[in-house]
């Protein structure tokens, strides 16, 4: 009899034993939304300060071993800050099911209520002279950005951020450092407006129509 009981304890020791060195498996993932920019300086232009408001982020991608595509969604007023990548107010953490993602998207909207402007970058330009002028960017249409990435594995337990990222440099490609030293002055700054050295605008808000769609555009970690 002692020894039935003594047998009987040390299997549930063993059992109990097992059961704490066992971690529960995680079943779930979160995933954050990110926007960054990669360009800010080029030659004879620095952007250092400014901002991009946005009113919804999207992200699309097919689970393997799942039909239909996932959908991400977050509609909220956001600005997000050119020199730092922060959102305010902060886009939240989402729980998304792991697993290896395929044809994946990823969009924002900038928030257009035909007011206020969505794209505002300030910094400074260098005159081929080497002397400096204030510049100031205002924009302001509803515009998507959107971005393609082939392939993605989110692992059980993970946090995964995805940056679709903007490079505002990108947008002043068309644009000579000579049509900027010919550029109307306001007040000491050279301002890029719809109402303001206009040509020069179109030049950039063509640029910005051209790279809403970037399939390279994407960073996930």
């Amino acid at each position: 009899m002692k020894k039935l009981i003594l047998s009987l304890v040390l299997c549930l020791a063993v059992l109990t034993s097992c059961n704490k060195d066992d971690d529960p498996v995680a079943t779930t993932a979160t995933f954050t939304y990110s926007v960054g920019f990669t360009g800010n300086t080029s030659a004879f232009l620095n952007f250092s300060t400014g901002e991009v408001v946005i009113t919804e982020i999207v992200w699309d991608g097919t689970l393997e071993g799942s039909s239909l595509p996932t959908s991400v969604t977050h509609s909220v007023v956001t600005t997000i800050d050119v020199a730092t990548g922060t959102a305010n107010p902060a886009i939240p953490v989402i729980e998304i099911s792991p697993g290896a993602y395929s044809n994946i998207s990823m969009g924002i909207e900038l928030e257009d209520n035909g007011v206020d402007d969505n794209i505002i970058l300030k910094g400074i330009f260098t005159h081929s002279d080497a002397s400096t002028f204030p510049i100031e960017f205002y924009f302001n249409s509803g515009e998507v950005f959107e971005s393609t990435l082939t392939s993605l594995t989110i692992a059980p337990g993970s946090n995964t951020i995805c940056t679709l990222n903007l490079d505002p440099i990108l947008w002043f490609a068309n644009i000579t450092q000579s049509e900027l030293e010919d550029a109307t002055l306001t007040s000491g700054t050279i301002v890029l407006s719809e109402s303001s050295n206009a040509t020069l605008y179109d030049k950039v808000e063509e640029a910005i129509l051209s790279a809403t769609t970037n399939d390279s555009s994407i960073t996930c970690n």
